[in-house]
């Protein structure tokens, strides 16, 4: 058995993933994905219903008529807005607990999955990139095996000896645990039956080349996740307050290798800024939930 699957096996008692949730997951990533069944499986969970609803009703979508059903939603946002808003509301309760080994308080792995995926989103359609829910999700459970390994993690952390300064999270994970979070959490994603599209640019998250033979996709999410953390939006704790855009923009860093980013990046990271600062009262309040 490889050392990922051993980690995952009781995966059911770390993650809170209903099964409505899982269903709604894979049925927005489905080609002929079914207006009505997929609304039916939503209706099924009435905090998910609810949730979606405030969403589609909020000021960010500017609608004067109340939207007062999940069919409602798919008539006047469209099929595509409503796959992110349902992938964001079926992946909340997974990411919001604290993760102790990781210094990270309750809240703040949602915070940093939803900055990385909103990211994506936007470097994807700028990169002219199809299947913009399948990064979106990508992005979002990019960090999902941090959840699977924290108290193992934790558990090492405890009697081990002080660390080398500049040893990263990575290197202890590899270390102690002999396989890392991204490797992990592609695994977790296998096993719930989610798309390659999905895992795969996941467990490649954390991969030390920047080959331009890459898969795309792969390259998009390293970058977000890099974005996410330059900014602020930390998957570690961190202190540091979240960096304005001109002081972002006038960083010197090589980044992977994605088209038409590096000439667009203020447009990317302006356009992050406003739809970040629009969203997160509304999608933070489901990690409270």
């Amino acid at each position: 058995m490889k050392v990922e699957e051993e980690y995952i096996k009781n995966v059911d008692k770390l993650i809170p993933c209903p099964e409505i949730s899982l269903a709604i997951l894979k049925l927005a990533h489905e080609d002929d994905c079914n207006i009505s069944t997929l609304s039916q499986n939503i209706e099924k969970d009435p905090t998910l219903t609810a949730n979606m609803l405030k969403m589609a009703n909020s000021a960010y979508f500017g609608h004067m008529k109340k939207i007062q059903s999940i069919t409602d939603i798919i008539v006047r946002l469209g099929m595509e807005t409503v796959k992110l808003i349902a992938i964001t509301s079926a992946s909340a309760g997974m990411l919001s607990a604290s993760q102790k080994a990781y210094n990270l308080a309750s809240g703040a792995l949602w915070r940093h999955s939803y900055a990385t995926a909103l990211l994506a989103s936007i470097i994807c359609r700028h990169a002219k990139v199809g299947d913009e829910p399948s990064l979106y999700t990508a992005a979002l459970l990019h960090d999902i095996g941090k959840v699977v390994l924290n108290k193992h993690l934790q558990r090492e952390i405890l009697n081990a000896e002080e660390p080398e300064p500049g040893t990263t999270i990575i290197n202890y994970e590899r270390s102690f645990l002999h396989t890392d979070h991204a490797k992990v959490g592609k695994a977790l994603l296998e096993k719930w039956g989610l798309p390659e599209s999905i895992s795969q640019p996941v467990g490649d998250h954390h991969n030390l080349n920047n080959d331009a033979n890459e898969p795309l996709p792969s390259r998009i999410i390293r970058l977000a996740n890099i974005l996410a953390e330059q900014m602020g939006f930390h998957s570690l704790e961190d202190t540091s307050p979240l960096k304005e855009i001109k002081e972002f923009l006038n960083e010197e860093q090589e980044w992977p290798e994605v088209p038409n980013f590096v000439d667009n990046r203020e447009t990317i990271i302006n356009e992050f800024f406003v739809k970040y600062n629009e969203t997160e009262t509304i999608f933070f309040n489901l990690s409270d939930q």
